[in-house]
């Protein structure tokens, strides 16, 4: 992994960590103050310093590491990490300080693999994008709170709109999807009724 400073001298190396294994996706955390970084060896790379110093390993995912999001709820101490791995999305959560702080919680409900994953802005509603042609909406303990349908087709891409009024997904064959997504206390949004375009 290499890390590149905007306000470097021109011509300045950048810093440059060692993973071990290929990092298929890198994030960082909303304030900058956590990266992470996605392993084709099944493990999750967390470096306290966003790219400083002995990164936390975390291992034993089902497989390839392909997609992470990072919450942005305000008035939280510390962000959420949702991690997807084949076809299981897990929701990191840090509940204390240092590398034994995280606790792991997975979110089993799609058939294929997740391709992305997507916090909607400021709330702690997560969606996740899988092959098997659904959009999961999970609310901050990690409960599925309803399944998004495509008509058959996978889905491989997530936007929220920044209101977080609307979610976006990009299918396999051609499509996206829109669909309104409630907001508590305002009655005339609705979770369901996707419109495909394309």
């Amino acid at each position: 992994m290499a890390l590149w400073q905007p306000d470097a001298a021109p011509g300045a190396q950048p810093l440059r960590a060692p993973t071990g294994s290929v990092g298929l996706v890198l994030a960082y955390a909303p304030f900058g103050d956590l990266l992470a970084s996605g392993q084709m060896d099944r493990s999750l790379l967390l470096w306290p310093e966003a790219g400083q110093g002995r990164p936390w390993q975390f291992s034993g995912f089902p497989a390839k590491v392909r997609a992470l999001a990072w919450s942005d709820q305000p008035g939280r101490l510390a962000p959420a990490l949702a991690v997807a791995s084949g076809d299981t999305v897990v929701l990191w959560q840090q509940r204390d300080r240092g590398e034994r702080g995280w606790t792991p919680e997975p979110l089993l409900w799609h058939q294929r693999k997740v391709h992305d994953l997507a916090f909607a802005p400021g709330r702690p509603l997560l969606a996740s994008a899988s092959a098997d042609g659904t959009v999961a909406l999970w609310d901050s303990r990690g409960r599925l709170l309803q399944p998004l349908e495509g008509e058959g087709q996978g889905f491989q891409a997530l936007a929220w709109r920044p209101d977080g009024l609307h979610l976006a997904a990009g299918g396999d064959q051609g499509r996206w999807w829109l669909w309104p997504v409630a907001v508590p206390g305002r009655e005339r949004e609705r979770r369901s009724g996707g419109a495909g375009f394309g």
